[in-house]
């Protein structure tokens, strides 16, 4: 598991930042979500994230964003964490393998292929949608990306 914080200027990878903002990263594997949602308290708490039930809602998002990453493979997943203004953004990228496909279309990567995880999906992106002010949803062929914000209270 690799960590990083520190005090960052958006650049052309990440277009969406246009100021100074504090920025952390983690990389983890599906067994470390619990490691993911201390980091997330952690930042949270630094970024102004009020205690109670505003942080839990936002450790429980990240919590559900990584595993939603997750669900499409094996593999690990990057999460990224900055705050800009009143507003904490988290994006959660899937770095599995693309899936390998056997006889009758079945995932023999050790992941579910998507398939077999489409309600546990739906749950979490109903979820997150509730708690977070914006989310978005990306697929692909490694994983899937989940980006979402809340605003610090």
């Amino acid at each position: 598991m690799n960590t990083w914080m520190l005090g960052w200027t958006a650049g052309q990878e990440e277009q969406l930042l246009s100021a100074m903002c504090s920025l952390a990263k983690l990389r983890f594997r599906r067994q470390e979500i619990p490691a993911a949602r201390r980091f997330a308290a952690e930042f949270g708490a630094r970024a102004g994230i009020a205690g109670g039930q505003h942080a839990a809602d936002f450790v429980l998002a990240v919590s559900e964003a990584a595993a939603c990453a997750l669900s499409h493979g094996p593999g690990t997943a990057r999460l990224r964490l900055w705050s800009t203004g009143a507003r904490v953004h988290c994006e959660v990228r899937g770095e599995g393998m693309p899936p390998v496909r056997g006889p009758g279309g079945t995932d023999r990567t050790g992941g579910t292929g998507g398939t077999g995880n489409r309600d546990a999906d739906a749950l979490r992106r109903w979820l997150l949608k509730r708690i977070c002010d914006h989310v978005a949803f990306e697929p692909g062929p490694y994983g899937a990306t989940v980006r979402f914000s809340v605003t610090v209270v």
